[in-house]
């Protein structure tokens, strides 16, 4: 009985890996403004934790955004970005500390230099093969400019606080434009390399009337018709926009305006697969080796 159960066991683990190892994409098939290339961004650099593939990076860590960049090969990195309490930047993804770090609260409440001796605490077994800390955006950009070619960097801009009310949040916002613009001139980012995405509208007219001299992308989570609208209004050419709202034919509608798709997510090959099949220019992925070799990148 053993035997005939580890003959099955054998079977069905031949076929999973035939059937995952198999799965491929025809890049002729592909229809973007890049010409049926993709550009590869790592989605907080190698993506989220996640048990398969194993993943024990924290998103946005300092490891997780050099591997994606000098071993993984992507050609940037998306980044979400926090304000702390002095008016600087660090990089951390969710609403309150407490879910991801020894730290509790809001990085809103944090000065810039206690935050980076915050440590990420993820839990077994994550945090057997990790030891990594908060970083600022500052030492991002160094990183990237080790580089030999600056990479791209996309820059999720986090606008409010869970911490502060609505009034409170409203003037967070505002003076978050003025801060980030001001940061990435100062530490002398490349401006044809940045982008800077929002879900707020409030925030991306402020970047708009500061004359950005970055590029700026509208992430789109609700009203879809709408959201283009005002976005081509404002003639914001980006549009972020997540896979359940992503179709090919408004990946066209979009193309056909010159306006460039970007979508994000996908931790395995056939979830890339199924990225690419969105007709986007960029992708923001947690798997950027299975996205690469889709794409057949060297």
């Amino acid at each position: 009985m053993k035997s005939k159960k580890g003959l099955l066991f054998t079977i069905v683990l031949a076929i999973f890996f035939i059937f995952f190892l198999n799965i491929t994409f025809n890049k002729s098939e592909l229809q973007n403004l890049n010409d049926g290339e993709i550009t590869v961004i790592g989605h907080g650099g190698l993506g989220f934790t996640a048990w398969f593939p194993f993943n024990h990076y924290p998103s946005n860590s300092y490891a997780s955004l050099s591997k994606a960049i000098t071993e993984e090969k992507a050609h940037g990195v998306e980044v979400d970005v926090q304000m702390t309490a002095d008016r600087q930047f660090v990089l951390y993804h969710d609403e309150l500390l407490d879910s991801k770090t020894t730290a509790k609260g809001c990085v809103s409440q944090w000065n810039y230099a206690e935050l980076l001796e915050v440590d990420y605490q993820l839990g077994a077994p994550f945090n057997w093969f990790q030891s990594e800390k908060i970083i600022g955006l500052q030492q991002l950009v160094e990183l990237l400019k080790e580089q030999e070619e600056f990479p791209i960097l996309h820059l999720d801009v986090r606008h409010k606080s869970k911490c502060f009310s609505e009034e409170e949040n409203a003037k967070w916002g505002r003076d978050m434009v003025f801060e980030l613009l001001r940061s990435l001139g100062s530490m002398g980012v490349p401006q044809e390399k940045v982008l800077v995405i929002s879900i707020s509208r409030a925030f991306l007219l402020g970047a708009i009337n500061m004359k950005s001299p970055y590029a700026l992308s509208y992430e789109v989570v609700g009203d879809t018709e709408d959201a283009l609208i005002w976005a081509e209004e404002q003639e914001i050419n980006t549009i972020t926009i997540k896979p359940k709202l992503l179709t090919k034919e408004l990946s066209a509608q979009l193309h056909a305006k010159n306006i460039q798709v970007i979508t994000f997510g996908a931790k395995s090959k056939s979830g890339n697969k199924k990225l690419l099949e969105l007709n986007p220019d960029v992708i923001q992925t947690n798997n950027i080796e299975a996205l690469r070799e889709l794409m057949e990148y060297e």
